[in-house]
């Protein structure tokens, strides 16, 4: 007798049903034992016809396993599917919530353990803040473009995001508020003269970790070198071993050197101004000092002076006498010309 509507399988397991049914018509060297467990837990035995299937269904699983040790290249291995057994458990605790127990949540949290090591995450994932994240990082985005956004509020989505995810995305929202609120920062304490550090309360330093702590104080020490070579660079008389510590400390802090930053410019006037010394230097002979090199430069220039004005003065008689030589030619041609001509007689 064929079971009433009221006792077919619910309709998760009648597509089970048909996609075994289908294997055996089609792909019989396809069943595995993973199928019929599949079959035998999620399919009640209720008159001849699903017993027949289900044994069947057990036989295939078997001699396909057996052919597969005789020869590999045949048959199937056994292979169980995450994602099935997955879907499994769902359908499991929706039918039967009550089975849950104490001890098979643990199970169930231990097995989550293991498959976030798997995946290199060691924090366990919190859906149920997902909404809260999602609410927080509509807040900070226009902060970020206006580059506004706050060293707080930074960390607080970066907290937000690890506890909601497990982990925090690289080159995410979250890594990009950070960079811009400690950008922002520090431009605000060079425009104070003070460290953001010593500028936050104390009651912080509780929940900063150790990483976090040495940050801060990367920052601090990069601030304090800023702030002492800024009056060099004003005056222009900044050298390379003003720029080398800076250089050094702001890649400790960052990692690397903002181009066109304060350690930049620092280290383009130093070396502007070594060239310059080097090239100076070279013009002065190797017996001789900086002094005489000096004395030599101006005594050249001296020299120069004169020589210009002896040229200049020797030229001048030579002009005014190739002028008078021009004025005298048509005095004595008119001379000639005015002589009376001779009476022929």
């Amino acid at each position: 007798m064929s079971p009433t509507t009221s006792e077919k399988p619910a309709p998760r397991f009648a597509d089970l049903l048909k996609e075994i049914l289908d294997k055996i018509k089609y792909h019989p060297q396809d069943i595995t034992t993973e199928d019929a467990r599949r079959l035998s837990e999620n399919v009640e035995v209720r008159d001849m016809q699903s017993a027949k299937i289900i044994s069947a269904v057990e036989a295939f699983a078997a001699a396909n396993e057996t052919v597969h040790e005789v020869n590999p290249k045949l048959g199937q291995a056994p292979h169980t599917s995450l994602p099935t057994l997955l879907n499994d458990l769902r359908a499991a605790v929706d039918q039967n919530p009550a089975d849950v127990t104490t001890e098979v949540l643990k199970e169930a949290q231990s097995v989550v353990s293991k498959m976030q090591k798997a995946v290199g995450h060691t924090n366990a994932p919190h859906p149920e803040l997902e909404a809260e994240l999602r609410e927080e990082i509509a807040k900070i985005e226009p902060k970020v473009v206006e580059g506004t956004v706050t060293v707080e509020e930074a960390n607080h989505l970066h907290s937000l995001e690890a506890r909601a995810h497990g982990h925090t995305e690289k080159g995410g929202i979250t890594s990009i508020a950070q960079s811009v609120a400690a950008k922002r920062e520090r431009q605000l304490s060079l425009s104070s003269g003070s460290s953001p550090v010593s500028s936050r309360p104390c009651a912080n330093s509780k929940t900063i970790s150790p990483q976090e702590q040495s940050h801060r104080d990367k920052e601090a020490n990069l601030h304090k070198a800023e702030a002492a070579i800024q009056p060099k660079v004003e005056e222009g008389s900044v050298t390379q071993v003003d720029a080398d510590p800076l250089q050094s400390r702001e890649t400790r802090a960052h990692g690397k050197t903002d181009k066109g930053g304060l350690t930049a410019s620092v280290q383009s006037l130093a070396s502007k101004k070594r060239q310059d010394s080097l090239s100076d230097r070279s013009n002065i002979s190797t017996g001789g000092s900086f002094e005489d090199y000096q004395h030599r430069k101006e005594q050249s220039q001296q020299d120069r002076e004169v020589n210009s004005k002896l040229a200049e003065m020797t030229l001048e008689p030579k002009v005014k006498s190739d002028l008078e030589v021009v004025n005298k030619e048509p005095s004595a041609h008119k001379r000639e010309n005015s002589q009376p001509v001779a009476e022929v007689k």
